[in-house]
């Protein structure tokens, strides 16, 4: 492993942070710019509620980044096979607008198995309330962290929620006039074995507001460095068309490269990474695993001694959100527990693993 540092371009890129390059578009569409924000933003939003999911549904839990979609609202959940759960929430404060989110039958009893073991597959009641307890949890942790990297206050409500038996059951017209949507699944890993899939849709103009705001934080962030790509590129291309001769022949020279070593990297600052770095994130220290019969389950009583993978002395792992990032060794401060790191992956490969 090596501890290499990124440059701002490098954060950047892995961000979504790139300046946004201007391009015409309609009202009812997004520029590839908004829906990388967009990706990037739900991606870290929605994974910051891995931590409290996993509380509540007594497994590790990882939400994979979402795949992004334009449509009109004539095919709004179209192609969502049911019956299916649609949840209607609301974002109130800096961010304002309403929000659908539909859950599949089978993902609605999945979770409801997980949070309770004894209900039954037809509990349409008990169903309610697990899904209420999921959306709400996951929506209030990632509204705060929306809060974090907008820089302005979001928080999130459940409206309503309702079963859809047959698609054309779904009037979008009853709860909003809005004509466009953005789309947005994404994957819940439960555990090792089991998932459930989520679509989200928020309408197209509150997803370019959004982006505004990110856009808006970023040049109030860096207002001198803007203005002075601005300045350069402006003299550049003046001092270009005023030596430029038609009855000259071009001047052909070899390509000079800068040289970018550790120096000039280190005092670079990472500027956009600095709206996540408030974002809590679950550290975990996991001594070992085994996999164990239900019957060898079912003996297991006080003193029982249960055998994990790990030799004596061999290094722990540290997980950061459920991912592993680094091992070390077990240490005791004072009364507590604690682990020393002895080898990380680098800074490109973590910040990889936590988008």
């Amino acid at each position: 492993m090596t501890t290499e540092k990124l440059s701002p371009d490098e954060i950047s890129g892995l961000l979504g942070r790139q300046n946004p390059i201007k391009e015409k578009k309609a009202d009812n569409s997004l520029t590839t710019f908004e829906q990388e924000a967009i990706t990037e933003l739900f991606a870290v939003a929605l994974g910051s509620s891995s931590a409290d999911l996993s509380l509540l549904l007594s497994e590790q839990v990882n939400i994979m980044p979402p795949n992004l979609a334009v449509m009109p609202k004539e095919i709004l959940m179209k192609n969502a096979k049911a019956p299916f759960h649609v949840v209607l929430g609301e974002y109130a404060g800096g961010v304002k607008g309403i929000q659908f989110l539909s859950i599949d039958k089978k993902s609605v009893e999945t979770i409801t198995q997980l949070v309770d073991s004894k209900s039954e597959a037809g509990d349409v009641e008990k169903q309610f309330e697990v899904v209420q307890q999921v959306v709400q949890q996951m929506f209030t942790s990632a509204s705060r962290s929306m809060s974090t990297v907008l820089d302005v206050e979001v928080a999130y409500s459940l409206s309503g929620m309702d079963i859809i038996d047959n698609n054309e059951d779904f009037q979008i017209g009853n709860f909003t006039k809005e004509e466009s949507f953005v789309e947005a699944d994404f994957q819940m890993q439960i555990g090792t074995e089991l998932s459930a899939s989520f679509c989200l849709y928020i309408p197209v103009k509150l997803a370019q507001h959004i982006v505004s705001i990110l856009t808006d934080t970023m040049i109030e962030e860096n207002p001198e460095e803007i203005q002075s790509m601005e300045f350069q590129s402006n003299n550049q291309t003046s001092n270009s068309k005023n030596t430029q001769d038609p009855n000259t022949a071009p001047n052909i020279q070899s390509v000079q490269f800068s040289s970018f070593d550790e120096t000039i990297t280190a005092q670079a600052e990472p500027n956009n990474l600095n709206m996540l770095l408030d974002i809590p994130l679950q550290v975990t220290v996991e001594l070992g695993r085994t996999k164990r019969m239900v019957k060898e389950i079912l003996g297991v009583s006080q003193g029982s001694i249960i055998e994990l993978d790990k030799l004596a002395g061999e290094p722990v792992d540290i997980l950061i959100n459920n991912k592993l990032i680094a091992v070390g060794e077990v240490v005791v401060i004072d009364e507590n527990f604690g682990v020393r790191v002895t080898d990380i992956l680098s800074t490109a490969d973590r910040i990889s693993k936590l988008r």
